[in-house]
């Protein structure tokens, strides 16, 4: 059986709780690609799945042309860093203390492709295109990707949703924008990956000896509800 070959948004709550699939289609775009500002972002994210309670986190973005860092609520930060050798990925899990890399051949390996642009934006340029806009509320953007209904009210200045929402029949998930700060990020607002200087590293190519691992098992669970892994790959 061949591996299905998924593009990765950014692990959107709904994906990584509920399931829901995940983009699929867009080739990983070239170092020198950059139709966006440097700066950084705050969202309230919520979801819910269609039998369960609404959720809430406050999600942190901060991007430059060679580094993407998402700080997923408390205890979850994606560090996705690129260069002429590839997109690789730091996840750090601070419940854990663990900090679990996945290098540009690991991805490769897992047939995985990563659209910078969606990692940056949230939608890629070619998923904005692709929805219709909203006649009767202007900036707004409606229409289907991927088997879900997709609503987004864009600011071009930003190149960033002010609110997005993506719905499908498992449940929804809804990115609300609180802030945006272009440039270099306020002294205020933490660092991607602060503080992990004595935590545990380890390589996801190595997770196939490490399954008594908590942290590599919920990274298993992650990937796996990211389209990434089968179940059966680790099934005893």
């Amino acid at each position: 059986m061949h591996a299905h070959r998924r593009q990765l948004l950014i692990g959107l709550p709904a994906l990584l709780v509920m399931g829901l699939q995940p983009l699929t289609g867009h080739a990983a775009n070239t170092p020198d690609e950059r139709p966006w500002p440097n700066g950084q972002a705050r969202f309230r994210v919520s979801w819910q799945a269609t039998s369960g309670k609404r959720q809430q986190q406050i999600w942190l973005l901060q991007r430059s042309a060679q580094a993407i860092s998402w700080i997923k609520g408390e205890h979850t930060e994606d560090l996705w860093r690129r260069d002429a050798s590839g997109i690789r990925l730091a996840r750090v899990m601070r419940a854990e203390r663990h900090v679990l890399r996945y290098a540009a051949g690991e991805f490769a390996a897992l047939q995985v492709q990563i659209d910078w642009d969606a990692l940056a934006c949230l939608l890629s340029p070619k998923e904005l295109a692709a929805l219709a806009p909203w006649p009767a509320r202007r900036g707004w953007r409606q229409g289907q990707l991927d088997g879900e209904a997709v609503t987004v009210h864009w600011d071009a200045q930003a190149a960033l949703p002010w609110r997005l929402t993506r719905r499908s029949g498992k449940g929804q998930v809804q990115f609300e924008r609180l802030a945006w700060v272009p440039g270099s990020p306020p002294a205020t607002w933490p660092e991607p990956g602060a503080g992990t200087n004595d935590f545990t590293q380890l390589d996801a190519a190595d997770f196939g000896d490490m399954a008594d691992n908590l942290a590599v098992q919920r990274a298993r669970m992650l990937d796996e509800r990211a389209g990434w892994r089968h179940p059966h790959e680790h099934a005893p």
